[in-house]
């Protein structure tokens, strides 16, 4: 029987895997939300704000304990609990044995944290496990692991950033310095949106609820500000989507972000990690122009002003997949088991790995603050937050299935009303009687609506439609399929320039629903690569080029991607 190598990409927000045997495709499996807890919600002394949410991976062999939902748990053991159901998933699906495992860390990773990882990973039942930084991994998945080049790895995902210079010779890598630290990263910039909503309000003398409920009011804060920085990131102004009620009776009171100063902030915090990236090349004797590749990788290098920011640090800026580091590691694991003995790879860790972090004191993100229409008297205002807090309550006394039907009752409901505000200015006729009013259809029903809307051209109503449909009944395969297929189809409608960053999202949003769908990571190979041809075609050679290696970022065997980016006189 064949045995099965697995490469593991040990995030923060989640944990993903690649495995398969040597020279067959990569299959790939993801563990997130419930399945991999996070983040946590500790006090802290010193901040833009009163607490901090770090991950359970940042805890592991440092902590002894941790609290999360009001227990006491230990972190090696939510970590075992996550691998071992990355374990199950992955022999679900194959009857071969786990010959050889890989996990990509941070380099800055501590001594203890790594020996912690590799203790839990063994009990995990992953074979024989060995560790590898994620700008190695980066580099492994970026040449298949068989080019030689000089490439800085720029990574920065939820928890800190890394920046890596790797040399690869046909196979073997050598690691000529890192830089890094636990800040800036994805936390840094979701703590500024929520500083500067809280700091708005404050002036104002308001204070929300949420941040007397504890660690649920403040979770639920940071994932709302996480939002807002993602929309933030690619356009703006953004409203924070939660109203407060203003003092003395005076109307609820809400807080909006432009995009220049959330611009502002980007640069001021990704400076930092330019310099640190000038200092690594000073110390191994190298320039920008040495590098073939900066190789991007992390959640938050996806943001558009991120990516100008770091285009000067060498010729060609390649984005990669979000399962990238896992491919790199998968593809590590095959060289490791053919390899007689080490490569200079597997020496972890940076210089003075022990040294404290430093506090970034950046102040709160400027934000206005607005008045909600209609005032307090507003009756849909009074019902939308009566609403919620009907909701928030049923969450904290622990009754969520009675808490999600509430919440799916408001969505309905707001969903009617966008309808009815998009649908108001268009010249379509109005609605049939069945096609009115989502709020009491089945999914069914509301997958059908979905469909018309698709031939309609409405794709965005038709995948919030799709979306509802599988709120209603999220235990039916039939209906979760349907959803995946709506978005795919909505995003490879119109394959056009201005629409890439729309159908982008819609891809990654069904990727997010399922991750290890053949199908959908070959959509957006094919959307990425439509968009480098058009792009080529208006004469946007540079864009194009980038274009292209996403698409094989996607997938490697992309025959069309890869003939065009060759005569582009671009490299994978």
């Amino acid at each position: 029987m064949a045995v099965i190598n697995v490469g593991v990409d040990f995030g923060s927000t989640g944990v993903r895997a690649a495995y398969g045997t040597p020279g067959e495709p990569a299959r790939f499996v993801a563990l997130a939300g419930n399945e991999w807890p996070w983040p946590l919600c500790e006090p802290v002394p010193r901040g833009p704000l009163p607490v901090s949410f770090p991950s359970v991976k940042s805890k592991l062999g440092l902590a002894g304990s941790v609290q999360l939902g009001g227990h006491t748990v230990n972190p090696a053991d939510l970590v075992a609990a996550a691998l071992r159901r990355l374990r199950a998933r992955i022999v679900a699906e194959t009857a071969a044995p786990i010959g050889h495992t890989v996990i990509s860390v941070p380099a800055r990773f501590f001594a203890s944290q790594r020996s912690a990882l590799l203790d839990v990973a063994g009990a995990a039942g992953l074979g024989e496990v060995s560790l590898v930084t994620d700008s190695v991994a980066a580099v492994v998945g970026h040449t298949g692991g068989e080019a030689t080049g000089t490439f800085l790895v720029y990574g920065m995902g939820y928890e800190g950033f890394e920046l890596g210079l790797v040399r690869a010779v046909r196979g073997r890598y050598r690691v000529l310095g890192y830089e890094g630290a636990g800040a800036p990263g994805g936390s840094t910039f979701d703590e500024q949106v929520l500083g500067g909503w809280l700091a708005t309000l404050r002036d104002r003398g308001s204070l929300p609820d949420e941040v007397r409920q504890g660690e649920t009011g403040w979770l639920r804060l940071r994932g709302t500000a996480e939002k807002v920085k993602e929309q933030l990131a690619a356009e703006g102004p953004v409203l924070f989507p939660m109203f407060v009620s203003g003092t003395n009776g005076q109307p609820r009171l809400t807080v909006q972000f432009e995009q220049p100063p959330f611009e502002l902030l980007t640069r001021v915090l990704v400076a930092g990690t330019l310099d640190r990236a000038d200092a690594l090349f000073e110390r191994s004797g190298l320039d920008r122009e040495s590098v073939e590749a900066v190789v991007l990788v992390g959640g938050s290098t996806r943001m558009p002003h991120l990516r100008k920011l770091v285009s000067g640090l060498g010729a060609a800026v390649v984005p990669t997949a979000d399962e990238h580091l896992a491919r790199g590691a998968v593809l590590h694991a095959h060289q490791l088991v053919r390899r007689s003995s080490p490569g200079d790879e597997d020496q972890l860790g940076m210089a003075g790995g022990g040294a404290a972090e430093p506090v970034l004191d950046t102040p709160p993100l400027a934000a206005t603050l607005l008045t909600a229409p209609g005032g307090a008297s507003s009756a849909a205002a009074a019902e939308e937050a009566t609403g919620l807090a009907v909701a928030q309550r049923l969450i904290a006394e622990g009754r969520r299935e009675e808490a999600a039907a509430e919440l799916r009752r408001l969505i309905a409901a707001a969903q009617e009303l966008l309808h009815e505000i998009t649908a108001g200015g268009s010249e379509e006729p109005p609605a049939t009687p069945d096609e009115t009013a989502a709020g009491g259809r089945n999914a069914p029903d509301l997958l059908s609506l979905a469909r018309r809307r698709l031939d309609k051209g409405q794709y965005p109503e038709a995948i919030n439609l799709a979306h509802l449909a599988w709120q209603r009944e999220p235990n039916r395969a039939d209906v979760f399929d349907a959803m995946i297929d709506i978005h795919c189809v909505a995003a490879m409608a119109n394959p056009t320039i201005a629409g890439f960053g729309r159908d982008e999202k819609w891809l990654r949003c069904a990727l997010g629903h399922d991750p290890s769908n053949a199908r959908i990571r070959s959509l957006l190979a094919e959307r990425s690569y439509l968009h480098g041809s058009g792009l080529h075609r208006a004469g946007r050679k540079d864009e194009a080029r980038q274009a292209l290696q996403q698409a094989l970022a996607w997938d490697p065997e992309h025959r069309a991607a890869e003939e065009l980016l060759h005569r582009l006189g671009g490299r994978r």
